[in-house]
């Protein structure tokens, strides 16, 4: 009777570790989810940085020119014609892409790249919470195929010790306790006053 129920809990046991093992793998794959999504709100944060560094290079360089173009200006009406080449040389040694219209391009690149932030973020964010909720859902579901394990597991302990006392009451009597030496109907003796005595 005993080397049976090891068996079918043996095999019960097997069972559950497997549906155990394949929650986890479904749980680890939710969590390499999260991970991509948190990795996509990082690519839109970077993204908007990169463009916007971008845009501030491009508004420095054009108010540089900007500025150098003001003081050739400004050196021209004062009659300042060594000023006038000494500030001439510094405007072509600045990039010939430095433009207004070059200014506006980065700036409309980086207010794009604000939006594709903003837009990649939500999506995480609806995707991360979708995933979250199914995640505490699948945590939940193990701990409680864990307890349904552990109550039908005790539930058969205590049938088979009910069967095994059922058993031992029908093939121990009182003179098989007699002949071990009686020790045993000292303990039942004791077990019995006690149990009166309450």
């Amino acid at each position: 009777l005993l080397v049976d129920y090891q068996r079918v809990r043996d095999a019960e046991v097997a069972v559950f570790l497997a549906r155990i093992n394949q929650l986890l793998a479904d749980y680890h794959k939710r969590v390499e989810m999260i991970e991509s999504f948190v990795y996509m709100h990082c690519v839109g944060i970077q993204l908007e940085k990169h463009y916007s560094q971008l845009r501030s290079e491009a508004l420095a360089d054009w108010e540089q020119k900007t500025d150098i173009t003001t003081a050739i200006n400004i050196a021209t009406k004062k009659n300042l014609p060594a000023l006038v080449d000494e500030l001439r040389v510094k405007l072509e040694s600045l990039s010939p892409s430095i433009s207004h219209t070059s200014m506006k391009k980065a700036k409309e690149k980086h207010l794009a790249s604000k939006l594709v932030k903003e837009d990649l973020q939500k999506l995480a964010e609806r995707r991360f919470q979708r995933t979250r909720e199914t995640s505490t859902e699948r945590a939940i579901a193990m701990i409680k195929m864990w307890s349904q394990h552990e109550e039908k597991v005790t539930h058969d302990e205590l049938r088979v010790l009910g069967e095994l006392i059922n058993e031992m009451e029908k093939h121990i009597t009182r003179d098989i306790i007699e002949k071990d030496g009686g020790a045993h109907l000292l303990a039942v003796a004791t077990a019995t006053s006690r149990s009166n005595l309450r």
